[in-house]
């Protein structure tokens, strides 16, 4: 007796692979959501542009003084596309290789996963990098960070070659208090958050769980101790570098647009006698101000 055609044979796979996926998915780690503002958008692209402080405020002497604020620098978020896929032949699918068609999504959800964390890490791996500009036109770490007001301060920095030790983390945390706005203001930045690369892992640990000072023979306590929250990212690539943030400030400067977000489909070709699985996604991000973050390259 002749077997039974099993006719669409990808749509019967399809329920099966899609739950793996985005099963797999869903496991793997991620930094984005612990660092960026996350949004979702139905926008051909977003716009960030932030606008500028007041001056001090005036002892009342029988008339307001009217202030101005100017616009700051822009910041436009557009959405490219990411897709990727695979095929699984009918024969597979008749001799129940299972094992090798289900760890085909597998493989589709971990390269998705890897593009959008490598993309987000961009932003820090490139910190340091003059020819990786932000809104002001300048590094997101740099000496040189200007002000679109002409009463501002000086160029501003938020960048130093420091290495990762209990004394540069104080003065780092204190360089960040001392930022200012654009128009010479005091911003009370406070930053919570350390972020560093798997090489700095363990110095990181110690600076922020040890009640009393590392590496010393004095019995001081720990000021770091229970300040920050350690975040260490895989995906960055400079050992030297690590950066401090405020992460109050980097949920309303350091943004994630998801246009599309994940999705899997699928498609049979008839001819050919193949099932086509795709993922796609649009996404971008970037930061629209700098002032919730200082890095050390002490490379």
């Amino acid at each position: 007796m002749a077997t039974a055609r099993r006719e669409h044979f990808g749509k019967l796979l399809e329920p099966g692979l899609r739950e793996i996926f985005y099963e797999q998915y869903d496991q793997l780690p991620s930094m984005i959501p612990e660092l960026f503002n996350v949004n979702t958008t139905d926008n051909p692209y977003e716009e960030d542009v932030n606008i500028g402080t007041l001056g001090d405020f005036p002892e009342f002497s029988g008339t307001i003084d009217y202030d101005r604020m100017y616009e700051g620098y822009k910041k436009v978020y557009d959405f490219p596309e990411f897709a990727k896929g695979f095929r699984i032949e009918r024969k597979l699918y008749d001799d129940e290789r299972y094992n090798t068609i289900n760890k085909q999504p597998r493989g589709l959800a971990i390269s998705a996963n890897r593009r959008r964390e490598a993309d987000a890490a961009k932003i820090f791996n490139n910190a340091f990098d003059s020819n990786y500009t932000g809104p002001d036109d300048v590094r997101l770490c740099a000496d040189n960070h200007p002000t679109p007001a002409p009463d501002g301060p000086p160029e501003r920095s938020n960048v130093n070659t420091r290495d990762l030790n209990h004394e540069n983390l104080q003065k780092t945390k204190l360089d960040m208090r001392g930022f200012v706005d654009d128009r010479g203001g005091k911003i009370s930045v406070v930053p919570d958050t350390l972020l560093v690369p798997p090489e700095k892992e363990e110095i990181g640990w110690e600076l922020i769980e040890s009640e009393k000072k590392i590496n010393t023979d004095h019995n001081n306590p720990n000021i770091h101790h229970g300040k920050y929250r350690l975040i260490v990212w895989d995906y960055l690539e400079n050992e030297d570098a690590w950066f401090l943030i405020d992460s109050r400030y980097a949920s309303m400067f350091l943004n994630w647009f998801d246009r599309v977000p994940l999705e899997f489909d699928m498609e049979e070709d008839f001819d050919t006698l193949v099932a086509k699985f795709r993922a796609y996604m649009r996404y971008n991000a970037g930061w629209s101000d700098w002032v919730w973050v200082f890095g050390n390259d002490a490379s």
